[in-house]
């Protein structure tokens, strides 16, 4: 494994965190995101990668931004999109019976160097029904991804999700992969929203 955290960091640091240029206070993370199109030199996103001690650097591409040498992964999404990017990355908001941490996250970014972030959701009752069209969205918008080398789905919603609710998104994102070899992580954590069921996901492109 390319990466190893100690127990400490795992415990004590935000897994993701998104810094802008120019910020007084910098805290720490274990995976630094930064917007590409923020206008980052390599110098500066080297400085920034040593002074939050990140494991890895990754750039949230919202237009056709090129790409460092420096950045170790990419993800694309819509400017929009940013925050839940991060969210979705910073395993250490996991509130469920579903284990993954930032190594996990580091794992899956390893597989590959272009990412796609994807997300859907549904609103209504009951909790059943809403979840079933938010993954019957998902999986049209994982059309391109049943190839990936990995993926990363994260499920949101009001309360902790029983078991029964869980594997069924996880058999019905499994069943539209083909890659006998892909890496698949899933966390869960609970919102504020009532009556939601949300979905994200990013998988590896190349």
């Amino acid at each position: 494994m390319k990466y190893q955290l100690d127990n400490s960091q795992v415990d004590d640091t935000p897994c993701a965190a998104l810094y802008r240029p120019k910020i007084e206070c910098v805290l720490p993370a274990i995976i630094g995101c930064f917007i590409m199109n923020d206008e980052w030199s390599e110098q500066a996103l080297f400085e920034l990668k040593q002074k939050v001690k990140a494991d890895i650097l990754v750039g949230l591409q919202t237009d056709d931004h090129e790409s460092l040498d420096i950045v170790e992964a990419v993800i694309k999404c819509q400017p929009d999109e940013i925050n839940d990017v991060v969210e979705l990355l910073d395993v250490t908001s996991a509130s469920t019976i579903i284990g993954i941490d930032a190594v996990d996250v580091i794992n899956l970014l390893e597989r590959g160097n272009s990412f796609q972030f994807v997300q859907t959701s549904a609103t209504g009752e009951p909790e059943l029904d809403i979840m079933k069209e938010a993954t019957n969205k998902l999986i049209s918008l994982l059309a391109k991804a049943h190839n990936t080398k990995g993926i990363f789905v994260g499920m949101q919603s009001v309360q902790s999700l029983p078991l029964e609710s869980l594997a069924s998104v996880t058999e019905a994102v499994e069943g539209l992969l083909s890659n006998d070899a892909v890496s698949i992580y899933y966390s869960s954590n609970m919102s504020d929203e009532l009556n939601n069921f949300r979905l994200k996901a990013i998988y590896v492109e190349d």
